[in-house]
């Protein structure tokens, strides 16, 4: 969720009543919103009301707008605060796009249930605002579910036939694969607004935004294998997280003959619905001339290691290569599972509550790492990951909004090679808040030429 503190805009900044139901107008005619979805519901609920004397209020929202009735329904049911950050993150990727052409912005301020009109200086769309007329917006469906179970890939389970989710996951492999690269050429032209301008000049992107060299955008997928009866019968699909790509596939069956005639590769990866998310936020960083690629993480050879400036977008437990380098020489440590983060400094381990997503309304603690350092040959590398999906998401959320760019500035003390911890507090896979636990310098050096400093074993299920 947005870090910003809540606050309202200055009363000299604030547009009259004309001004505001006029851009009210111009954003509805643009098409943002889907007619007769959620959003647009929510957005002409708003627009009705007419001014900070007039906001509406939690309950009002929920059963005017989503039709929720009774009282526990309108005291516990989340939906008009998820549906509300929906729509503020909808407003700004409006005006990022298309920038403020009327000099007048509309913003929902932070804790409020109202739409308010502020006067900016006024800048035209540029490039990216004619996109707006080339890509049709997210559908609003009002059938569209308000949350997503968790599908986390990294829950354990135990061997047997895979379940309908991991079917469901693999099949979602070609869709999600296709949204990344429309995100990666969406975002490859230069987009308007102030927003690209504070991301790419952000501490923690430094030496990475500004590059010359190539881009390539690692995207943490799950290698799945098959396990095989007479060579010629799949049983099961299988994912080994000690087994990461085909290679490692193959050194397990060179050192055990009866693996290899029980194993077998069968071409299949799969992609958290989050590093798809993630992508969509850090488009600032992605707006440039420079060459954009996308690779998944098991595809990752050292040879792109080096000629390549690498943005690692994922789950921890899908940092392929990359994993070693870091966590070897790193403050943290993987613990028992992929689910845990040990501070080595504190001796205090962190351990992901997102498995709590899908009992109810529980609010629960993710937990994610973000490092930025140098790569083997003066390449930079920085790596944005979570335990479970709700971290991944918040993390790259508030490493692209001004506070918490601000915040992860602070941490890193200008260093230019650093690593963090942070906490991110959610509730049914939104991520609500997200602040930062725990920092260090890394040693890029230490990292490419030295033997770890202890022995370092990962989780294998």
């Amino acid at each position: 969720m947005d870090v910003t503190p809540s606050s309202s805009p200055p009363a000299d900044d604030a547009a009259t009543p004309e001004d505001r139901l006029a851009e009210i107008e111009r954003v509805r005619a643009s098409g943002v919103f889907s007619p007769g979805g959620r959003l647009s519901d929510l957005f002409e609920y708003l627009a009705a009301r007419s001014g900070p004397e007039d906001a509406a209020k939690e309950a009002e929202i929920a059963l005017a707008v989503f039709g929720k009735r009774g009282t526990e329904n309108l005291r516990d049911d989340p939906v008009a605060r998820v549906y509300m950050h929906r729509l503020r993150r909808r407003l700004e990727d409006f005006y990022l796009r298309g920038g403020v052409p009327t000099g007048i912005r509309l913003e929902i301020p932070k804790g409020g249930y109202r739409i308010s009109a502020r006067r900016i200086a006024a800048g035209p769309p540029g490039e990216a605002g004619s996109l707006m007329a080339r890509f049709e917006p997210l559908p609003d469906a009002a059938d569209e579910p308000v949350f997503e179970a968790d599908a986390s890939p990294t829950r354990r389970r135990s061997p047997g036939r895979p379940g309908r989710g991991v079917w469901l996951a693999a099949g979602l492999l070609v869709a999600v694969g296709v949204l990344v690269g429309c995100l990666i050429m969406l975002f490859a032209a230069p987009l308007a607004g102030s927003r690209e301008t504070i991301v790419r000049r952000a501490e923690a992107w430094k030496g990475l935004a500004g590059s010359g060299r190539p881009l390539l955008v690692v995207v943490g997928d799950y290698y799945i294998f098959g396990e095989y009866e007479d060579r010629l019968f799949l049983r099961r699909l299988i994912r080994d997280f000690s087994i990461n790509s085909k290679d490692d596939l193959l050194a397990r069956q060179l050192e055990d003959p009866k693996a290899y005639e029980r194993y077998g590769d069968v071409a299949l990866q799969y992609l958290p619905v989050s590093a798809a998310v993630a992508l969509s936020d850090l488009s600032p960083l992605l707006a440039s001339a420079r060459s954009v690629e996308v690779a998944l993480a098991s595809d990752l050879s050292p040879e792109r290691l080096k000629s390549s400036d690498i943005l690692y977008v994922g789950l921890l437990s899908g940092l392929g290569p990359l994993r070693d380098p870091i966590f070897t020489h790193s403050r943290f440590r993987i613990g028992a599972s992929y689910d845990e983060i040990f501070d080595r400094k504190t001796q205090e381990t962190y351990t992901s509550e997102a498995f709590l997503a899908t009992q109810g309304d529980t609010m629960y603690r993710d937990f994610g790492y973000f490092a930025a350092f140098d790569g083997p040959s003066g390449n930079r590398i920085a790596i944005l990951a979570g335990t479970r999906d709700t971290a991944l998401m918040g993390v790259a959320e508030l490493l692209t909004r001004p506070a918490g760019l601000k915040a992860i500035g602070a941490e890193a003390r200008g260093r230019s090679s650093f690593e963090t911890l942070l906490e991110v507090r959610g509730q049914k896979n939104v991520n609500l808040e997200t602040r930062i636990l725990a920092g260090d310098a890394l040693d890029s050096q230490d990292i490419w030429s030295s033997p770890p400093s202890e022995a370092v074993s990962f989780p294998t299920e």
